[in-house]
């Protein structure tokens, strides 16, 4: 029994994870694609890494910046107490107006609608 050491072989390189370039290749993170490159311009690399890992920099500044200042729980209360003898409330309208269910809006509701919104003429 002979053993083939070229299958053994092919079937061990499809077990290796890809190369970085063609992860970089298909992925979206904007501008890893071009840091691992098949070109190899060193110049371009360069600034593409420094742009890159400045990009990071930033943004890991501001999202620390934020869950500080979240951790700190701000807050600002102001409080002006007004008494009235006679309070009026407001009248509260459900609208039906949904897109979705147009249909279901009566002749009625628009015309309610239209004097909500000042659309019909004061008579």
């Amino acid at each position: 029994m002979t053993m083939d050491l070229k299958e053994e072989a092919d079937e061990m390189d499809c077990n290796q994870p890809p190369p970085i370039e063609v992860f970089a290749g298909s992925s979206t993170l904007h501008g890893i694609s071009h840091i691992f490159s098949y070109e190899r311009v060193c110049v371009k690399r360069c600034l593409w890494v420094a742009f890159f890992l400045g990009s990071l920099t930033f943004l890991v500044c501001v999202c620390v910046d934020r869950i500080q200042f979240y951790l700190e729980y701000p807050h600002i209360t102001k409080l002006d107490e007004v008494t009235a003898p006679m309070m009026t409330f407001p009248v509260i309208t459900f609208c039906n107006l949904n897109s979705f269910r147009f249909s279901q809006v009566t002749r009625n509701d628009l015309y309610h609608a239209g004097e909500l919104l000042a659309l019909l003429n004061r008579r």
